[in-house]
């Protein structure tokens, strides 16, 4: 690509030329010195590529050296996990030197996005280990829906069965660099001891229990290891912790099975309750000693001594679809207690989301990276994040934060986005704001001396289409009859659900709900915390469809979001104008709290808070399958690009084919408003040009996958 403005983008027609020379050499398995030449114009051709490692890789598993194939194509993976070609070219050389679980699980990736069925006869039946089952079910699960899972099961005779389920009352095979690893747990405040984990335990393998059992119920995932009845934790002199204890022995057959626990200090010896499948939790300021006749499941000791180094409380809300671009206009009179709080902090007027739903928005924020970069943009796959790139939650957890996601739908956790969080509330479809906010004072009630990391995920504002969600009842008994039967008897993903009386009555009575429920855990923050004791975010992950009357996947109203912060080093009784986007979070948090941001974050700090800031925003619609759209925003122009193909699985497309115009902001998309300028060229080109290179594929692609 060159600084000739008058065409946007221009495919390498070389490196194309080369790609299909090789692809074509490699489908006759002509692996000779003349592929090699190839090979390396290739490479010079297209350095960042993987593709030149593929190539690579194959014709190293022609000639007999797996091991080397195997870095050439691991080193694919890196840079493009979700990628046909290196699931098929990986999967046989593990096979090759006998990584059967890690081969496993790349079929389990083919199977879920291209149908490849799983050559299970061509592994060796002590290679089928019940690791490798629940790791391949992890693998053809989706990844917003944990612990939901489809349960891969196996038998000699049948071969592998998969039905839908969920983990509970196990560890959870989630991304291998979360260690320890998560024990699903049932969350159980205040109610019947047994109860939540009898219902569970009862229904966990029912026909629909992934929807009609699990899709409401909360589940409480623990960064634990498992105490084979007896553990021994050793406190330092002066050291306070608060130690959550898990037991295990699940209720069955209508009988309550309730578990001892035997509780040693140098002063104290005791036997007590030890609830099952829900956390207890223990203040320990001396060696304690725990015994059972049972196993039983230990977390990770929360320290709750206050280090001058960090805050009392950083509170992340993510109010999930909250669009500012709608409430901006009458903010104070619709959440009137968010307003006041804020008015003594910083609003970003100028906010906008990554993507237009919630998968790649929330890896968006917890990362710090487009989902194109971090790769955690296809909601069918769970390929896990790469150890590398660092989590916001794992750096608060590095700072010394007890980190704890206290509501939440599930998602980053099969996929990492959400590894450092050591404990996370769970319920797919239902994060009501008044249960986050009781859970929040709840865990500051209890633990207010320690230094907290907190994490609200509700979704009262959401639109969801009837009859998949039952509507607010106050909004269906509110609106008068024509207005009622207002919604579609189709059911479209909440990204393209049209205005209706009734979605947009149900989202204001989910704006007010918020509000109340926030005004409760502000009042309790100001009387309990001093202003520089504390962070508070309040941002959204995408907004809403239900307003927009000239609607495109990426318009204002759907990528428009909520981003305002108060407290410690914040500045007060600011709104600024200017742009900000869903990555800049983590600069933002990184400042503030004082931990490192890498290179590869995309994010930047905000001029508000003492950094360069941004002059352009990306907001893009990378869903395998549909055509790819972008929006990308200036203070006052927009380029709007929509491509002719469809997203492929790996998230690539192909650019050239692309049809694209700039329009003012104020007309976004809107035909007739078409502007150009040799200056509204060289400003959004270059920038625009920049973010696609991890988006385009060059019109290079590898044939889809055969059976292994």
């Amino acid at each position: 690509m060159t600084d000739d403005f008058t065409v946007f983008w221009r495919n390498d027609e070389h490196a194309s030329a080369l790609f299909y020379d090789l692809m074509a050499r490699a489908e006759k398995e002509a692996y000779d010195d003349d592929f090699l030449a190839q090979l390396a114009a290739y490479r010079e051709a297209a350095p960042t590529s993987e593709k030149s490692d593929i190539f690579a890789a194959q014709y190293l598993m022609h000639h007999g050296d797996t091991e080397t194939a195997i870095l050439c194509g691991e080193r694919a993976y890196a840079k493009r996990p979700i990628h046909h070609a290196v699931w098929s070219l990986l999967s046989r050389a593990y096979k090759a030197v006998g990584r059967y679980t890690d081969a496993l699980v790349l079929e389990g990736y083919l199977f879920k996005l291209f149908e490849v069925p799983i050559a299970i006869d061509t592994y060796p039946t002590e290679a089928i280990t019940q690791e490798a089952l629940d790791r391949l079910s992890v693998a053809v699960s989706r990844p917003p829906f944990a612990p939901m899972a489809t349960r891969v099961s196996y038998d000699p005779e049948q071969g592998l069965t998969m039905d839908g389920g969920v983990f509970a009352g196990e560890f959870l095979p989630a991304s291998p660099h979360i260690t320890p690893p998560y024990y699903v747990g049932v969350y159980a405040e205040q109610g019947l001891q047994g109860d939540k984990a009898w219902q569970l335990n009862t229904v966990r393998d029912a026909l629909g229990v992934a929807y009609f059992g699990a899709g409401d119920f909360t589940f409480d995932l623990l960064r634990s290891q498992r105490a084979p009845g007896a553990a021994q934790i050793n406190i330092d002199a002066g050291q306070e912790v608060v130690l959550p204890v898990i037991g295990t022995v699940l209720p069955a057959h209508g009988l309550r099975s309730p578990q001892w626990i035997r509780v040693q200090t140098s002063t104290l010896n005791e036997m007590g309750w030890l609830n099952v499948a829900t956390p207890n939790f223990f203040r320990l300021d001396e060696p304690t000693s725990f015994t059972s006749e049972h196993d039983f499941i230990v977390g990770n000791p929360i320290s709750v001594r206050h280090n001058p180094s960090r805050r009392r409380l950083v509170l992340n809300i993510l109010a999930d679809a909250m669009p500012w671009q709608i409430l901006r206009s009458s903010f104070a009179e619709w959440m009137p207690q968010t307003a006041r709080f804020f008015a003594q902090g910083l609003i970003f007027d100028q906010h906008f989301s990554v993507a237009e739903y919630t998968t790649p928005s929330f890896a968006t924020i917890e990362t710090g990276m487009y989902p194109h970069h971090s790769q955690l943009f296809n909601n069918k796959v769970s390929t896990p994040l790469r150890e590398d790139y660092i989590t916001l939650s794992e750096r608060m957890r590095g700072l010394g934060y007890a980190t704890a996601n206290l509501i939440g739908s599930g998602e980053g956790i099969y996929t990492g986005a959400s590894r450092g969080y050591d404990r996370i509330l769970v319920s797919s479809y239902r994060q009501q704001n008044y249960e986050a906010v009781t859970r929040a004072i709840r865990q500051l009630e209890g633990l207010g001396d320690a230094d907290h990391f907190i994490l609200l995920h509700s979704s009262d504002v959401h639109p969801w289409p009837s009859p998949m969600f039952q509507y607010p009842t106050t909004a269906q008994a509110y609106l008068p009859l024509h207005k009622r039967m207002t919604e579609t008897i189709e059911t479209p993903p909440s990204p393209y659900l049209r205005p209706c009386a009734l979605n947009q009555e149900a989202f204001w009575m989910g704006v007010r709900e918020v509000d109340r429920t926030l005004g409760m855990l502000f009042d309790y923050l100001e009387q309990n915390y001093a202003p520089d004791e504390y962070i508070v975010n309040l941002y959204s992950d995408h907004g809403v469809s239900i307003f927009s009357e000239h609607p495109y996947i990426v318009d204002s109203l759907l990528t428009g979001a909520t981003w305002m912060m108060r407290g410690a080093g914040i500045p007060a009784g600011v709104v600024t104008d200017e742009l900000t986007s869903a990555v800049d979070l983590y600069p933002a948090l990184g400042a503030l709290c004082g931990f490192p941001v890498d290179s590869y974050i995309d994010g930047v700090l905000p001029r508000a808070l003492g950094g360069t800031g941004r002059d352009i925003t990306f907001s893009n619609s990378l869903f395998p399958t549909k055509p790819y759209f972008l929006a990308a925003r200036s203070a006052t122009h927009t380029f709007c690009l929509e491509t002719e193909e469809p997203v492929a699985m790996d998230g690539t497309v192909d650019i050239a084919k692309a049809s694209y115009a700039i329009y003012p902001r104020d007309h976004e998309k809107e035909a007739g408003y078409e502007v150009d300028s040799p200056a509204l060229r060289a400003f959004f080109y270059p920038r625009v040009r920049e973010f696609l290179k991890g988006i385009s594929n060059n019109g290079e692609m590898f044939p889809l996958p055969k059976e292994i």
